[in-house]
């Protein structure tokens, strides 16, 4: 017999990139079958059904499709990360039952992802075809119950052969439109290429599709693929349908664990649970499914609007249907959809990595993506980047896994975590629907070869030269393994092979045996690795077992940068990755200095100067690492900035810097000062210079030097303390020539109250000074004698406790020493007690200005009495009231004015004034007056006796 070891990863229609080839082969390949079934549409209406191949890689490739009778060939290229449509022919189309030599085959030079799609208005299929490693001996077709709104409609499956002399054989689980009937098995031999389509108007669900051995030739790898011509799910009228299109997954790849998440919007999801054997015990959230409840003892149907948590003891396939929209009587026009048939991935079967690409064909309004996650790994799931705008949330009855449902927009999709999920991507127009499974590992978990590493991981592929290990894992003990390596050794028989470890899984024994050679390519190609296995128990495929692995050799790759071979001492350098080779993974920098990295195109800082050897060693997706590539980079020392500044620092006043700069490695051609008051300055010298602080303050004065090379200097920074000027002011003395001393008192100030710090230099401005009546004096308030009258100026300098000086100067008069008194009282013959008197001040002196006028107007009787005018001009008018009085009719006062220079300069007149009295009016009034009578005379006198007229 032959078995197969399938090994694949299961990616949604249009993906633009990869899961990462880690553990088992993948859907990536490079040989594929497919067969154009059935659709409701045909090929000869206005409305024709079309097929197209979308085909993506992650590495850009060309091959060839062609149809097994010859009449089409068509080779094709594909660009990395993008898609190449390829449309089929029409006489590819597959009609009706029966056996057709139209098997579409794809080839490439190196692996490929290949989705099929068939499609018209209003009825839509798509399915990711698996590559010939990956496909089994053994398949159950799952379709659906077969209605549907239009006549001869059907449910399908299609078998196509990857080998000549194939045998099949189909047991149907509905008679066939050919007239196979129900339970019955029959055989067909089917030539490469080879297609047996199969129609029923009842569901197929169940039929069972496997290669067996026949004479001398033994089972081979067959494709399968399960559907309908045109199909309704639900239990509403007035129904829409679609068609559906699927390959089927191998037996062998089903899982005992899954969870289920609702589709978006939609008013209920069907599924069934499939099982290969009626003893299966499934369990559905917590509850033991009836086996009463087991359709045809094959599956079990259900209908949810939640997540769902299924179990089962024995591997079983669940699969999730969308319903046609309006499937319920009450359904509104909010309810967007039509069939679709999902094949769920068991939680055995996980992918931590995909990208996908939600279409707007046909007609689809809303794109989705499902995912199922473990909790723990929830946190870390991203869509493009970025954590999902909605919550996952968690599973009934499984605490451990949540679930999301996050609506997307058309076009490409990557989705990621830290760990592995599941996921489907789906859309929903109107009367429109897609879906599919994100991804999925489909390995057979109970036999199975691996290709390890000398690290001990198992791989997809490996480089030239690679050392590795082969080993098959198989539920039997064998006596005899017939290792065919295909890497230029011959196949060899082992008649005692050597078991290296024995596991129970499932409470079955598992057996591993290695390949008892190293196992090395010296050549780039895809290669199948072989072991024929012998199993004492035969079956239908006889007793020898065949499995297999693809296995893809790449080149190493080969490292390779750009970088600048010289930059300065922290300044940064990018090191540009241009290595080449298959799908470069991880990059290992060494930089020379004590640091590495991992980034592809590092930007790395060297902190000291001197000579340096980088490195770059490069790990491609397989594991394969390359040989060295160096580089010498010399880092230029950077200069150090150092400067002086002058002292004191004083507000207002010029400060002096002087450049200290050195440089070890080129010339310093310029020096950048930032002064910290909000002023900077580029200068191209290191001549001293100045520069003013306009208030006092502290600053942070920075200092940046550049070389001719063009490195810089780390930024030197010196805290400049700017403290206040002094503000010298004094008061004036008033003297004459014959004082004894004029004394000036001191009056400065400064912003900061340290005026106890001062000292003073005062300069008197007297030509005539000598060293008895020094012309200088650094007292506070000093006393000078000055010996001319005449006009001098006075200096002052203040300087401040942190030694910031000021002066200030005024003017000075000494005046004479014979200031003559003198003035004269305005109107002096009519002076009335009630008025103001006004004295006019007409003093004189013979040099300077007069300094004080004192005024006593009633000097006879009150001699305490007087006004000072400290500020006394020429003509200056004075007033004064005196005492208004009626009787008697004047009065006498002695009015004296004291004229001053200086202090012991003074001189002084006395005048006597006469003031007259106010005369007193008395006036007689009738009692009472009436306001029709004639004028009559009012009486007045006056009662001092005074004569005037009134």
């Amino acid at each position: 017999m032959t078995k197969t070891f399938t090994c694949c990863i299961f990616f949604s229609l249009l993906m633009v990139a990869f899961i990462c080839p880690v553990m088992a082969q993948t859907n990536k390949g490079t040989e594929f079958y497919t067969a154009y079934m059935a659709n409701i549409r045909g090929v000869t209406t206005s409305n024709s059904c079309q097929m197209s191949l979308y085909i993506t890689s992650d590495v850009s490739t060309s091959g060839s499709i062609t149809i097994a009778d010859g009449s089409f060939s068509q080779s094709f290229s594909v660009t990395a990360n993008q898609v190449t449509t390829v449309t089929m022919p029409q006489t590819a189309f597959l009609e009706r039952e029966g056996q057709y030599l139209k098997g579409i085959h794809i080839t490439s030079a190196l692996p490929i992802v290949v989705y099929a799609h068939i499609y018209a208005q209003a009825v839509s299929g798509a399915t990711l075809l698996l590559p010939v490693s990956t496909m089994a001996k053994d398949y159950y077709s799952i379709n659906y119950t077969q209605r549907s709104n239009e006549a001869n409609c059907y449910s399908s499956f299609a078998v196509v052969a990857t080998e000549d002399t194939t045998t099949v054989e189909i047991t149907p689980t509905a008679t066939l439109n050919s007239g196979h009937a129900a339970n019955s098995p029959f055989t067909i031999t089917m030539q490469k290429g080879e297609v047996y389509q199969g129609l029923s108007a009842a569901d197929l669900t169940g039929t069972r599709i496997r290669s067996v051995s026949k004479g001398l030739n033994v089972c081979k790898k067959i494709a399968v693929f399960g559907g309908s011509s045109k199909i309704y799910i639900g239990t509403g009228t007035n129904n829409s349908a679609d068609n559906l299109f699927q390959q089927t997954y191998p037996t062998a790849s089903w899982g005992k664990n899954y969870i289920t998440a609702p589709l978006n919007n939609r008013p209920y999801d069907v599924y069934r649970v499939v099982v290969s054997d009626p003893s299966t015990k499934v369990t559905l959230n917590g509850s033991v499914l009836s086996t009463a409840s087991l359709i045809n003892n094959f599956y079990y149907e259900f209908n949810s609007t939640i997540s769902n948590v299924i179990s089962a003891d024995k591997p079983v396939q669940v699969v999730q249907y969308a319903v046609t929209q309006t499937s319920l009587n009450n359904a509104t026009s909010t309810d967007l959809g039509d069939p679709e048939m999902i094949y769920l991935n068991p939680i055995e079967q996980i992918i931590n990595n995909v990208t996908l690409y939600s279409p707007t064909a046909f007609r689809i309004l809303q794109s989705y993506i499902n995912v199922i996650i473990s909790a723990a790994a929830a946190p870390s799931f991203r869509i493009d980047g970025a954590a999902p705008a909605t919550s996952f949330k968690p599973v009934p009855g499984n605490s451990a896994y949540m679930y999301g449902q996050f609506p997307v927009s058309s076009g490409t999709h990557n989705i990621n975590a830290s760990d592995g999920f599941n996921a489907i991507a789906y859309g929903f127009g109107n009367a429109e629907s897609y879906g599919y499974s994100a991804g999925t590992n489909l390995k057979n978990l109970n036999e199975f070869l691996q290709i390890r590493n000398t690290a001990g991981d198992s791989v997809a592929s490996a480089c030239v030269g690679q050392d590795l290990k082969l080993q098959i894992t198989i539920p039997y003990k064998t006596i005899q393994l017939i290792w065919t390596p295909q890497n230029g050794d011959p196949a060899f028989t082992d008649n005692n092979p050597t078991l290296i470890s024995e596991t129970v899984k499932d409470n079955k024994p598992l057996y591993t045996y290695a390949y008892p050679k190293s196992l090395v390519y010296k050549t780039v190609g895809n290669y199948n690795v072989k072991v024929k296995a012998f199993n004492s128990i035969a079956d239908a495929c006889g007793s020898y077992e065949d499995l297999d692995i693809a296995l893809i050799v790449y080149d190493n790759p080969v490292a390779s940068f750009t970088a600048k071979n010289s930059t300065c001492q922290s300044d940064t350098l990018t090191f540009t990755d241009k290595s080449t080779g298959a799908i470069i993974k991880t990059w290992a920098w060494n930089f020379g200095d004590g640091t590495t990295s991992s980034v592809q195109n590092p930007i790395h800082q060297y902190a000291k100067s001197g000579d340096f050897i980088a490195t770059l060693l490069v790990t491609n997706s397989n594991g394969c690492i390359s040989a060295l590539d160096s580089q010498k980079i010399h880092i230029y020392t950077k200069p150090v900035a150092k400067f002086v500044v002058s002292d004191p620092d004083c507000a207002t006043k010029a400060i002096t810097l002087t450049d200290q700069s050195t440089s070890a490695e080129g010339k310093i051609t310029q020096w950048n000062w930032i002064f910290g008051d909000g002023t900077t300055q580029i200068l191209i010298s290191n001549a001293p210079f100045q520069h003013v602080y306009q208030t006092a303050g502290n600053y942070i004065l920075k200092l940046v030097t550049t070389t001719d090379l063009g490195c810089r200097s780390d930024t030197l920074k010196i805290p400049v303390v700017v403290h206040p000027l002094p503000v010298p002011d004094f008061v004036l003395p008033k003297v004459c020539i014959s004082d004894a001393f004029a004394i000036f008192t001191d009056k400065s100030s400064i912003s900061d109250h340290t005026e106890s710090g001062f000292t003073y230099l005062w300069n008197f401005g007297d030509a005539a000074a000598n060293a008895g009546n020094p012309n200088t004096s650094t007292q506070k308030n000093p006393q000078h004698k000055y010996t001319n009258a005449a006009e001098y100026t006075v200096k002052l300098t203040v300087t401040s406790k942190d030694g910031c000086v000021a002066d200030t100067s005024f003017k000075f008069t000494v005046n004479g020493a014979t200031p003559k008194a003198d003035f004269t009282v305005l109107n002096p013959n009519d002076l009335c007690s009630k008025q103001a008197v006004m004295i006019r001040n007409t003093s004189t002196l013979d040099f300077g200005n007069l300094t004080k006028v004192v005024l006593y107007y009633d000097y006879t009787n009150h001699p305490d009495q007087f006004e000072i005018d400290d500020n006394p001009t020429t003509d200056k008018l004075y007033s004064h009231h005196y005492p208004v009085f009626n009787t008697p009719a004047t009065v006498n006062y002695t009015v004296l004015m004291r004229t001053y220079s200086g202090a012991s300069c003074v001189d002084e007149k006395m005048q006597v004034i006469t003031l007259k009295a106010n005369p007193q009016i008395v006036v007689t009034l009738p009692n009472q007056v009436c306001a029709e009578v004639a004028a009559f005379q009012i009486d007045a006198k006056e009662v001092n006796g005074y004569a005037g007229t009134g």
